[in-house]
């Protein structure tokens, strides 16, 4: 078991009656930021050792608990009226990540706060998607010419929307990855194969789970940067291990999808930790059958990286090594995400603007 608080409270919940004060004041400074707290009180609750808890952190956990239920109810509603923006509009509407989880009542939900509402749609459908989503309030967060280029051919999604009036922020998808990347998932298959939900009245999809996963994994390991990213972590725990309880057939099938999407790499790296970390139940057969995978020298450069910049530090006192970590990791994300023209070229460009922005 991992002597780590936070990971040893993650796996196993009920061993939270054990901690000490001294574990429980560096735990929740660290959990805190990173959106780990709700996952905690959740944890504690299903463990059945929330009262034998310091009454702090009762306290806390109580308060936390009302957050999420609220955050609940909030996506669900800014789902209806992203529906209803969208009522003109011929186009499959598929809700990703927070916005599912809450839809669907799914594990990953409880305990889970997520602010911004994030969507797909099929490429062609962008310009449309776009207007009525202004005509309804939905403005585009200010960019500069060059960063609206860089969203609009190279990214996966439009530049970020904020609503004028609810100031909820909105990703607006077409695909799960970068266009300049070196994985291509297959887009049209998300749409295709997604799963229909209803929402208030009104149609609407979700990713079917093989993709929900392989979204999380994609998102976290091919298009991040992992620095203090564990809350993905968990997510990503959460739902193998309820769709898998639900469904024998969950392993062939994520394994298809992931030929289907070019996502063996990522998820191979997704599962190795999450099964490290906070010992995920993953088929040694499901593992071993993933295509591509790394070889050992780069699994042995991740298995030194990943654990050092993913896990969170406290504020204001960041491991050396972690921050190195970070900072390597945060390479890699840029390196896979464009080509080397592209990526020179786009780096060039920011530091000339952050360098006149620091002599302006």
């Amino acid at each position: 078991m991992t002597p780590d608080p936070l990971l040893r409270s993650l796996r196993d919940p009920a061993s939270m009656a054990t901690l000490t004060a001294v574990d429980w004041t560096g735990m929740m400074q660290r959990a805190r930021p990173r959106a780990l707290l709700g996952k905690l009180a959740r944890g504690a609750a299903e463990a059945g050792v929330t009262g034998l808890l310091p009454a702090a952190v009762q306290r806390q956990f109580a308060s936390v608990d009302r957050l999420c239920a609220y955050n609940d109810e909030h996506l669900k509603a800014e789902a209806f009226l992203t529906l209803h923006a969208l009522r003109e509009v011929d186009t499959p509407v598929l809700f990703l990540k927070g916005a599912a989880y809450a839809l669907l009542d799914l594990k990953v939900a409880r305990g889970r706060v997520s602010s911004d509402v994030d969507i797909l749609v099929p490429r062609d459908r962008l310009p449309a998607v776009e207007s009525a989503l202004g005509g309804a309030g939905w403005l585009g967060v200010k960019l500069d010419a060059y960063d609206q280029r860089y969203y609009r051919e190279w990214m996966h999604e439009l530049p970020p929307l904020q609503h004028q009036y609810r100031a909820t922020v909105m990703d607006v998808h077409h695909t799960i990855l970068p266009l300049s990347g070196r994985i291509r998932p297959d887009a049209q298959a998300l749409v295709r194969d997604a799963v229909p939900v209803e929402v208030t009245g009104r149609a609407a999809f979700v990713l079917q789970p093989a993709d929900m996963v392989i979204h999380a994994a994609l998102h976290l390991f091919q298009d991040g940067d992992l620095a203090e990213r564990l809350r993905e972590l968990v997510d990503l725990h959460e739902l193998v291990g309820e769709f898998a309880a639900t469904d024998t057939a969950f392993w062939d099938t994520l394994a298809g999808r992931s030929r289907l999407h070019q996502a063996g790499r990522p998820l191979y790296y997704a599962f190795h930790f999450a099964r490290r970390l906070l010992g995920t139940p993953v088929p040694d057969r499901f593992l071993g059958g993933l295509s591509p995978r790394p070889g050992r020298v780069a699994l042995a450069v991740m298995d030194t990286l990943v654990p050092a910049a993913i896990v969170p530090s406290l504020p204001d006192r960041v491991p050396p090594g972690a921050a190195l970590a970070r900072w390597l990791l945060f390479i890699r994300s840029h390196w896979l995400r464009m080509p080397p023209p592209l990526l020179a070229r786009h780096l060039a460009i920011k530091a000339w603007d952050a360098l006149r922005r620091r002599l302006g």
